[in-house]
Parts: structure tokens; C-alpha cells; sequence
């Protein structure tokens, strides 16, 4: 079965793969890494989670860390066959499909059963963009035998984007996102660590855009850290990228304010503790809209 999720923006997740490693400031207090690292010391409600996280992280002096082990997970993979009912599946929620230590050949395996459930739209996440364009570039053009499921690409029920926390992260991910084929392409600005500047990468109008060959974002998500050692999120980081998104007539989907937020300069008392809860956010900030796939 797919696991429930509070992710806002998706309506379940599914993890064919564990773990992962750091790559930049964003992974600082991952919640994955932490969960992993638990179930592995044998912190979980039993001895079936444990053996599931064991050995992909552990708990050190500084902390919980990666060991940088990553895997398919044969007992995952084939979940989506059973799944009845259309719904936005967040893939690898705990992980990162695109990791360096991943085989080839296991993400062909995950590709190709995304590709026999086209009822399920999969909502794939990246730190890794630059394996992620290499990987849909090569297989889209040559590397799997005719006939196969790679002659789908770009899979209509697969979108497809970047994690990114500031704006050296976006500059570095996003071009390489735009360069990958893809039916849909995201960005979700979580942890918002900084002020990004998207503008370069909307278009005002999408559709004219992409007659001439140019892609754009089609889709965002912000939202701001929550969980031990929480960064601060300042609002205006929110009201920056609306403005943005809005004038390029593209949706974006306000997640979170964290559980550290920042507003006119001053730290701002809330009850949810992830601050998920838009009823306790200025109105000005209460935007959750979701894209339309373009045929």
C-alpha cells in the first residue's frame, strides 16, 4: 500500500529506494535522515522497521548521518500495481531516485513501473538534477532496446523536480532541470533558507514559449523549515516568490511557514508546530494551487 502522508501538496508517497547522503545546506536537518538513523539504532515501533532503515544511517557525536548506502527495495517495487484508485504519489519521500550510489539499472526498474500505472500521477524529487537530466537524456535517445518503456518518454504521469534552498542552489539545479525531458517540471523551495529570484526561469507566456523550444518552470511549492534546529523562514521570502510566480501566471503551492517564521523582522508565535496550518497565515500568503499537465 502507498503510505498516507501530511505532505500537503501530495496525497501519498512511495519509497522504492533507502537511503541517501548530503549534498548541500538544505540536507542540514533532514527529517529522513533522522527517522533512518533512529529505526537503525533500534528506536522503532518494531523489529520490521528496524531491519527497513538498518545500516543506511547512523547516530553520531554531531548527530545523525548518512552512511551513504542506497538501494532498491524489492518488497516496494511493485506497490503501484495494486493501487485502484488515481492520486498524486510522492516517490521516494525518504530518498533520492537520482543518488550517484543508485545502479542504473534499479531506476529502470522504478521508471518502468511508473510507466505501467499511468491512472497514478508520480511527483519525483531531485537534489541530484545534473544524474537526473544525464539519465532521461540517454534513455530517451538510445540506451534501452525499441519497444520498451523508454519509447513513452517523457511519461505523461511523471513530473518531474528540484529541491532547492537558496539561490546558488537554484541557479545550479534548475537549468539542468529545464534541460531534462519531462512532461511536467517543478521546483520546491524547501527549506527556504534565503530570498531566491526566479524570474529567468517563468515564462508570462508558456505556451508561446515553448512553440520557440524554451522551457519553463510549470509549477512551484515554498516552504519554510520545521523540526530540531530550525532554520528561520521570513515571510517575505513567500510574498516574493508569489509576486513572482503570479505574474508569470504560474501556480505555486505555499506548503509551510516552518515552526521558526519571520515576520516584519520579528519571530512570529504559532500553534501548528510546522506551521501547515494557512489558517494561521497572513491572507496575503494563503496560496495552494496545483498545475495542468500540457498535452
Amino acid at each position: 500500500m502507498s503510505q498516507s502522508t501530511n505532505i500537503e501538496w501530495t496525497d501519498a508517497t512511495w519509497n522504492p529506494t533507502r537511503g541517501c547522503s548530503r549534498v548541500s545546506e538544505g540536507c542540514r536537518n533532514c527529517y529522513a535522515e533522522r527517522i533512518a538513523a533512529r529505526f537503525s539504532q533500534g528506536f522503532g515501533d518494531s523489529h520490521k522497521e528496524q531491519g527497513t532503515f538498518a545500516g543506511y544511517a547512523i547516530q553520531t557525536e554531531s548527530g545523525p548521518r548518512w552512511t551513504g548506502k542506497v538501494e532498491l527495495i524489492e518488497s516496494k517495487l511493485l506497490e503501484p500495481l495494486h493501487w485502484k484508485k488515481p492520486r498524486r504519489v510522492f516517490v521516494n519521500s525518504m530518498s533520492d531516485l537520482f543518488h550517484e550510489n543508485l545502479p542504473v539499472e534499479a531506476i529502470d526498474r522504478i521508471f518502468a513501473v511508473m510507466a505501467l500505472t499511468p491512472n497514478i500521477t508520480y511527483q519525483v524529487l531531485t537534489k541530484r538534477a545534473g544524474r537526473m537530466r544525464e539519465y532521461l537524456q540517454l534513455t530517451q535517445s538510445c540506451a534501452v532496446p525499441k519497444g520498451s518503456w523508454a519509447d513513452l518518454l517523457p511519461l505523461p504521469n511523471v513530473w518531474l523536480g528540484v529541491s532547492v534552498e537558496n539561490q546558488p542552489t537554484a541557479d545550479e539545479r534548475i537549468p539542468e532541470l529545464l534541460r531534462t525531458p519531462a512532461a511536467l517540471r517543478f521546483v520546491s523551495y524547501e527549506p527556504a533558507l534565503a530570498d531566491v529570484d526566479f524570474t529567468r526561469w517563468l515564462a508570462c507566456d508558456g505556451h508561446l514559449a515553448r512553440t520557440f523550444g524554451n522551457e519553463f518552470l510549470d509549477w512551484g511549492i515554498i516552504g519554510g523549515e520545521s523540526g530540531p534546529g530550525a532554520r528561520p523562514f521570513d515571510l517575505n521570502w513567500a510574498r516574493n516568490t508569489i509576486r513572482q510566480f503570479k505574474a508569470a501566471g504560474v501556480p505555486l503551492f505555499v506548503k509551510q511557514v516552518g515552526s521558526h517564521v519571520i515576520q516584519d523582522g520579528e519571530r512570529r508565535i504559532k500553534a501548528d508546530k510546522k506551521g501547515g496550518d494557512m489558517h494561521e497565515w497572513p491572507h496575503d500568503i494563503r496560496v495552494r494551487e496545483f498545475p495542468t499537465v500540457r498535452t
